[in-house]
């Protein structure tokens, strides 16, 4: 009785927590794409490749914090003892600091022979007391999500964002160009580690449990291999591309790749919020089976037509703005990635339900073939044909990910193609209709108008037809939310 007493409680809990979680990440895309987008109206091309540039390089430190023991935390099905959480903390803060003590001793030569200065000098010291700060996080926010409190954690992403932007935004017109950066980085990772410690104390201590270490590393070892493998698909080929395109056309290609990230945001909110709720129903596989229909639908219900749509609408966006048609070059990028975005935000959740469960080796196996795959299209094509080829390479790379959609109906028993299938016929018929709208010639104000307009209506309308009744789970979450 209790068990199912505990079922429906996580039922209503990831189903609140889900749309409250992707509602608040929705504004923080939107703090931080008008952030993002005044950024690279007030700075160049290459500031803003070389930003990306050096976040890509700080970002690879992340996967050696902790060998994945805030997963296997998150993910443990018995209560959490005093004693693992410090034993995490303390191999934690060990590996951080070992990490950032390699960095300042070899960055100096890598400056020397890249030839760097002190703009990235000092981009570099801001991302990496941003990344000491997000370990010091760690332990109040493996806490939070155990109880599935994501409400308290978006508001401290929220903080951060807007913290972030706002600072990185006045310091760019104030005339300090790309040292905006590292100012705006300090003071968001100050912000949210302070916040995170008001709301989510823990009492900070280090012991060592070796019982605890090999019950974490057990899980925690083959997840971290999958992010590192990870790490060295996106991040470390990132930086491969960018020493072969140069920082401006790598800004060109981070610029394209912002737009699609947006709605990826919605998926972000489910990720985070699907893994322990997965890891809590990984004894009840019906229930785990319907929860993951519902999340690739929810999914595709939003992030289709808004990549359909930012893809769109990005070139009436550029025209509007006399100074912004600098970034013309990347709507081509971004249509791509708009494409390999969509996939992904497909497969992503289904790679998190195999983690959820334990089956980390299937989902190891698929990061070493899409790593395999990165590293021969990437550098091949954007050698041959610069940034675009980058471009061509991403889609190349994620269509492979149907295999993923294939052991979701052999491991979960979800039809990937049948559960997706209105939200995309409705975004590909939205598609055929706004460019229908591009032969009016209407001026970019007014054809950026018609698009929001038409495709919102057709949208809504084409589902209140079709799939009334998602419609009307989806307005009864909202209700709940309300009501919380």
């Amino acid at each position: 009785m209790e068990k199912s007493i505990n079922v429906e409680e996580i039922k209503k809990t990831t189903a609140t927590n889900i749309l409250f979680l992707s509602l608040r990440n929705f504004g923080i895309q939107g703090i931080s794409t008008i952030g993002f987008f005044l950024l690279t109206i007030l700075l160049g091309t290459a500031d803003v490749g070389l930003f990306a540039i050096v976040a890509e390089s700080v970002s690879i430190l992340g996967y050696f914090s902790d060998v994945g023991l805030a997963s296997a935390l998150i993910q443990q099905k018995t209560e959490i003892l005093k004693a693992e959480l410090q034993t995490t903390f303390l191999i934690q803060q060990s590996l951080v600091i070992i990490t950032l003590l390699l960095v300042f001793i070899f960055y100096p030569q890598i400056a020397l022979n890249r030839g760097f200065g002190t703009p990235e000098t000092w981009i570099l010291i801001s991302l990496c007391f941003s990344f000491f700060a997000a370990s010091l996080k760690t332990i109040p926010s493996v806490l939070l999500e155990r109880k599935l409190n994501f409400k308290l954690i978006s508001t401290i992403d929220i903080i951060e964002n807007i913290s972030f932007y706002f600072f990185a935004v006045l310091f760019a017109y104030l005339g300090y160009g790309v040292y905006s950066y590292a100012i705006a980085t300090f003071i968001r990772s100050l912000f949210g580690l302070v916040t995170m410690y008001i709301f989510s104390p823990w009492p900070i201590g280090f012991s060592f449990s070796l019982d605890a270490a090999k019950r974490l590393f057990r899980f925690g070892i083959p997840f971290q291999l999958n992010s590192f493998i990870a790490m060295a698909k996106d991040r470390l080929s990132n930086l491969f591309v960018a020493g072969i395109i140069g920082t401006h056309s790598f800004g060109i290609l981070s610029w394209a790749q912002k737009g699609p990230r947006i709605p990826l945001s919605l998926m972000d909110a489910i990720m985070r919020v699907t893994f322990p709720t997965f890891s809590r129903l990984q004894d009840h596989r019906e229930l785990l089976q319907k929860s993951l229909e519902r999340t690739l639908y929810f999914i595709a219900f939003f992030v289709f037509p808004s990549l359909a749509g930012i893809s769109l609408i990005a070139p009436d966006i550029i025209n509007l703005i006399p100074k912004y048609t600098k970034w013309l070059p990347a709507i081509y990028p971004l249509y791509f990635f708009a494409a390999s975005a969509a996939i992904a935000a497909i497969t992503t959740p289904i790679t998190n339900a195999f983690n959820a469960v334990g089956k980390i080796t299937t989902t190891t196996k698929l990061m070493i073939m899409w790593t395999v795959l990165t590293w021969i299209f990437y550098p091949i094509l954007s050698i041959k044909l610069g940034y675009i080829g980058t471009a061509y390479a991403a889609l190349i790379v994620g269509s492979s990910s149907f295999i993923v959609w294939w052991l979701a109906q052999r491991n979960f028993q979800v039809n990937v193609f049948s559960t997706i299938f209105h939200p995309l016929v409705s975004s590909i018929l939205m598609i055929f209709l706004l460019i229908f709208v591009n032969i009016f010639n209407l001026s970019p104000l007014q054809n950026l108008s018609t698009k929001i307009l038409v495709g919102i209506s057709f949208y809504f309308v084409y589902h209140y037809l079709f799939t009334k009744s998602q419609l009307s789970w989806f307005l009864l979450q909202l209700k709940k939310i309300k009501n919380v």
